[in-house]
């Protein structure tokens, strides 16, 4: 294969974790979530998070939309798919070597939103691949409104997923995680979308499912709820 012709495709879970885009939507404000690439937010934020859709008496967000997402794409044969949990990986010496043309499927189109750092992070490796003069394409979800994206700092083609089968052949995926955006207790989902991919599979960083306890966070609901109706008694008794 001529490596001029070398494609990548890039897939952020993030894409299948739909939020409301419409600050006026009442459920804005359970996801009003600071996003960094720490230990905190990739797991111990969520709790939290978790707990304020809970004790609204609300289901926690979900994944939705993977099933079946490999199947609109064709591969070179010898195609790889490398995984990590953050998409600055995207940029990673073996993901990148030959490819002249990106396109990515996520909620955000990563080609730079504050001053450029010397190396790509997750919200500006785009604008590296740009550096190294490859096409770049985004494809958001359905969900998503692209006007909320500020403008990219590089060229970059950018559309809602129409859906169906996607042109060309891919030589090579990266897949990440995004657990600053995407929580926990979607992890089963992640795992299974990673395995259901027809390719060869490389991890590039370790990357195991999260902790997190449903049941738990479920006591800690029953707890404050009952400790809200024994105070609602006391100050009905002090009235």
């Amino acid at each position: 294969m001529k490596r001029e012709g070398m494609r990548l495709l890039v897939v952020d879970f993030d894409y299948f974790f739909p939020v409301p885009q419409d600050p006026r939507d009442p459920l804005a404000p359970l996801f009003a979530w600071a996003h960094f690439e720490t230990p905190y937010y990739l797991e111990e934020a969520w709790e939290e998070r978790a707990l304020a859709f809970l004790l609204r008496g609300l289901p926690l967000p979900g994944a939705r939309g993977w099933e079946g997402f490999w199947g609109r794409f064709a591969f070179a044969p010898g195609a790889v798919l490398y995984y990590a949990e953050s998409n600055a990986l995207a940029f990673h010496p073996e993901v990148r070597e030959g490819v002249r043309e990106v396109v990515l499927f996520d909620a955000h189109h990563d080609a730079g939103y504050r001053p450029l750092g010397e190396e790509p992070a997750c919200d500006d490796w785009m604008v590296f691949y740009h550096r190294l003069g490859a096409r770049l394409r985004v494809y958001y979800p359905p969900w998503r409104d692209p006007s909320l994206e500020p403008e990219p700092k590089v060229p970059v083609a950018r559309e809602v997923d129409p859906g169906g089968r996607v042109e060309g052949v891919f030589h090579r995926v990266f897949l990440c995680r995004s657990g600053a955006w995407v929580p926990p207790w979607a992890d089963p989902g992640f795992f299974a979308f990673l395995e259901e991919a027809p390719l060869p599979k490389v991890a590039l960083e370790a990357l195991l499912p999260r902790p997190f306890s449903l049941e738990a966070l479920k006591r800690r609901v029953a707890l404050e709820g009952f400790g809200l109706r024994f105070m609602e008694r006391l100050k009905g008794r002090a009235g």
